[in-house]
């Protein structure tokens, strides 16, 4: 008897079934695991982001303890002891004036200023001279893992609103401008009413919404 030989174009059909099959086993796979590869991605931009506030809260706290400024950083550029100057202005004020006088040149704060992929210049300001120990002439503020400065109130100025440049993440457009103000707990009082507010817009890049993240607890959080 003669053996019958397969058809190549059964073996080539057979083997694009099988291909298809594959794809859609893998389609079907990572309709399951991006949500998750999303979501661990978000926690580890979470976790950074309070890395870098708690690196900052100690930076302040060590410029408060010594006795020269017994107080923390100013968030309008203002020094009381006139030694420091360095130029204010209306847009990212804050959080500006935080950088610039954590890394003064008169201070023994350590400071951050080796940490460049921690700022950005979202509103592109320089000042007149190179700034203390940052050495850069830019007017830089300090960039949460979205893409956006972050904000600071002095608790002296919890009243005032500062203006925030949006640093371009993708669901929030580059250049935006948003007002910020200082937090508050459901019944009125001032979060840290007798230190500082440093927080970042939170994954949704947007402020004073319930995913800011702080040196704080912020109401919404507390509830849920």
């Amino acid at each position: 008897m003669r053996e019958e030989r397969k058809s190549g174009w059964g073996q080539k059909g057979f083997t694009l079934i099988e291909i298809l099959v594959v794809i859609g086993l893998i389609s079907l796979l990572m309709v399951f695991l991006m949500p998750m590869l999303s979501s661990g991605q978000e926690a580890a931009k979470i976790s950074q982001c309070k890395i870098i506030i708690q690196t900052a809260v100690s930076s302040a706290k060590e410029y408060m303890g010594q006795r020269r400024f017994g107080d923390y950083p100013p968030d309008d550029f203002k020094d009381p002891l006139k030694t420091f100057q360095v130029p204010a202005d209306s847009v990212n004020p804050g959080i500006e004036s935080f950088v610039a006088f954590l890394h003064r040149p008169d201070s023994r704060a350590e400071g951050f200023g080796d940490k460049d992929e921690w700022f950005c210049n979202t509103d592109k300001d320089k000042a007149e001279a190179p700034i203390g120990k940052l050495d850069r002439m830019e007017k830089v503020e300090l960039k949460d893992p979205w893409g956006n400065p972050m904000a600071y109130f002095h608790h002296r100025h919890y009243g005032q609103d500062q203006t925030y440049r949006m640093g371009g993440d993708p669901d929030v457009p580059e250049g935006e401008e948003q007002t910020v103000q200082a937090w508050r707990t459901k019944e009125g009082r001032w979060l840290n009413a007798r230190s500082f507010q440093l927080f970042s817009a939170g994954p949704d890049g947007v402020f004073n919404t319930s995913d800011d993240i702080g040196n704080f607890t912020t109401p919404d959080q507390e509830n849920g």
